[in-house]
């Protein structure tokens, strides 16, 4: 190969790729997507409170939020064979919004009794009044078990690996 040759090849790369910068495209070029929204920290570390045993932010994630969500957190499966498969915790900005996303979700449950209350009920932390509601049920060949804590504004959401809702409504009642 001549050294014009050469040249003309360097010369002609040279162009190219800066054609494609110019367009954007290539690997890491081009402009910034924005990142999703995953609520203030703050908001992270106030829900990160409300979590089951088991479960801190180690072991759960901060998801993108929702129009009335201050910030959702998505965990780990439980190291306890009778313990959820797929948490979900999410700290609402209001009572109304989260109360609106439990109503919500009971529409894709076939709903059955939580222990020996008929779902939704609700449900009470020690002697004192009622904490929140809560709902047991099945989706998708899964069991669920859904409740509010009304004092914080939480809506939580645990799916077990199979259809026992009995067995993780106690999980729930042990360690919700």
């Amino acid at each position: 190969m001549t050294h014009l040759t050469t040249v003309l090849r360097a010369a002609t790369a040279a162009a190219l790729m800066g054609s494609f910068a110019y367009l954007g495209i290539g690997i890491g070029i081009g402009t910034a997507s924005a990142e999703p929204d995953n609520g203030n920290p703050a908001d992270v570390d106030t829900l990160a409170e409300s979590l089951s045993k088991g479960y801190d932010l180690t072991n759960c994630a901060p998801q993108p939020i929702n129009p009335g969500e201050l910030a959702e957190l998505v965990c780990d499966q439980s190291a306890d064979s009778a313990g959820p498969a797929e948490p979900r915790y999410v700290l609402f900005a209001n009572t109304d919004a989260m109360n609106g996303k439990f109503k919500a979700g009971l529409n894709d449950e076939t709903l059955t009794s939580c222990g020996e209350s008929q779902s939704p009920t609700t449900w009470h932390q020690g002697t004192s009044g009622t904490a929140g509601q809560v709902a047991c049920g099945t989706h998708d060949g899964a069991a669920e078990i859904i409740w509010t804590t009304d004092a914080k504004n939480v809506l939580s959401d645990i799916r077990g690996a199979n259809t026992d809702v009995p067995s993780l409504y106690r999980w729930w009642q042990n360690n919700g």
